[in-house]
């Protein structure tokens, strides 16, 4: 049994209304669950361990300069997100990026448009060979169909899953595919490597390299967080330190730490967190449970943001840097190509996303030991730009992407089953177990809400 404060009446600071669910975690899934909850008169409150709402869809102002901490863009097939945001009346606040991507590989660029399939026939890093095969790559996603819904997955998926990217791509095609498609991708929208995770992930984005757009927020990825929660009852550096059933009738109580200790009463829970994190907070939880929420896998990431006394005007938005020629950093933004209000006039700033290998050696190295790294990389690919940097900021992520390596979405469905099974007022936002991305986080969240407001 956790231990935690012994309260003998639930209470309700700053509002004599019990709220009727509790929301663990103000990320866009538990403030995307509370603003549905509130459409339909339903009272919640979204409890945060950190100072800020939003967490990886969050940004800062820092002397002028917008800094996103991790989420930097929101593509257009993120359809419901997108709604979301219309509807909030912010559509004038989506800014569509030049979506220009660059790989660099034997210190040399490669550039690309992002959402253009097409470039790929063009793309002067791969050989005559290699656009073949990828043309025969996309052909073979297309034709997998449903089998690719990651959600959904189907007996097809499960075989399909049994091998990891890197086996499937060096089995069937030349390492260069794996090196220069396969690596950047996984680096990128995974923060992992296709070492680490099935081919169905892969494939599952192959499949939607088609046309489409890419957006950012004029002022930062956390704007619409921010909007969001100005509406709710947030609060936050609220950590949950447990949450049990009441002993005297239905519903549950919830045993909130911080510099304001004290214990809700509600009648539903959402949680929004990480699931390994779960059977640290949730008592009575079976031991099936507690292990199938510890096997969901995440690699860790950390993101340095680098203000720089000059913009760097001939570049792609993101940039790619292969891992034969760079050891620490795998993506680098300049953020500057996402809006005019992200920057100082004449200055720059660029993100950098740690490889996955860095970021697990370094995560509890100090912020100076961390930069120091990061610069070592960049410097290499644009001359003296250390020499430049104004100041840097490190954001640290121990809980970053969601991985899927093989047997994964087998293991996710079986989690789902079990959790229909043990669980009815207590519900599951976010990750969905089998995807870190801004859309399966909103859109959780949203049937989170739904699912609370059908049994009410």
């Amino acid at each position: 049994m956790m231990e935690h404060a012994n309260h003998e009446l639930c209470v309700t600071k700053g509002t004599n209304m019990r709220p009727h669910t509790a929301i663990i975690g103000a990320g866009i899934a538990g403030l995307s669950a509370a603003y549905e909850l509130q459409k339909a008169g339903l009272s919640s409150v979204v409890l945060e361990k950190e100072g800020f709402v939003g967490g990886r869809m969050s940004s800062e102002l820092l002397e002028g300069f917008v800094i996103d901490r991790a989420a930097y863009t929101l593509p257009e097939f993120h359809r419901s997100l997108v709604g979301f945001i219309e509807g909030l009346g912010m559509k004038d606040s989506l800014v569509q990026t030049p979506a220009t991507s660059s790989t660099f590989a034997g210190k040399r660029e490669h550039q690309i448009k992002i959402g253009r399939p097409t470039d790929f026939l063009k793309y002067k890093l791969l050989s005559a060979k290699n656009k073949k095969d990828m043309i025969k790559l996309f052909v073979y996603a297309q034709s997998l169909g449903r089998s690719l819904n990651l959600k959904q997955p189907s007996e097809k998926t499960f075989a399909l899953e049994l091998e990891t990217a890197a086996e499937f791509l060096l089995k069937h095609y030349d390492k260069e595919i794996l090196e220069r498609v396969a690596y950047p991708i996984f680096c990128e929208l995974f923060l992992g490597t296709p070492e680490n995770n099935s081919i169905v992930a892969f494939l599952a984005i192959i499949r939607n390299l088609t046309r489409f757009k890419i957006f950012s927020l004029d002022k930062g990825m956390g704007l619409v967080c921010d909007r969001v929660a100005s509406e709710l009852n947030v609060r936050l550096h609220s950590p949950v330190l447990a949450v049990s059933k009441q002993r005297t009738q239905a519903g549950y109580e919830v045993h909130v730490g911080g510099s304001n200790p004290e214990t809700l009463c509600c009648d539903a829970v959402i949680f929004t967190v990480p699931p390994p994190i779960i059977p640290h907070i949730l008592e009575s939880i079976s031991t099936e449970m507690a292990d199938l929420f510890r096997g969901v896998r995440y690699a860790p990431s950390i993101v340095v943001a680098l203000a720089t006394e000059r913009r760097y005007n001939n570049t792609s938005m993101i940039n790619n840097l292969g891992r034969e020629d760079n050891r620490v950093v795998g993506t680098m933004v300049f953020d500057h190509h996402k809006g005019p209000k992200r920057v100082p006039e004449g200055k720059g700033l660029a993100t950098a996303i740690l490889r996955e290998e860095a970021s697990r050696a370094l995560f509890h190295e100090s912020d100076e030991k961390i930069i120091g790294e990061t610069v070592k990389d960049i410097d290499a690919l644009f001359s003296a730009f250390s020499d430049g940097v104004l100041f840097a900021r490190v954001y640290r992520w121990e809980h970053g992407a969601v991985q899927l390596p093989p047997g994964a979405l087998a293991r996710q469905v079986a989690a789902r089953t079990t959790l229909e099974r043990e669980f009815h007022d207590i519900h599951f936002a976010g990750d969905g177990f089998y995807q870190a991305s801004l859309e399966v986080s909103h859109k959780s969240g949203i049937s989170a809400a739904r699912r609370i407001i059908a049994a009410s």
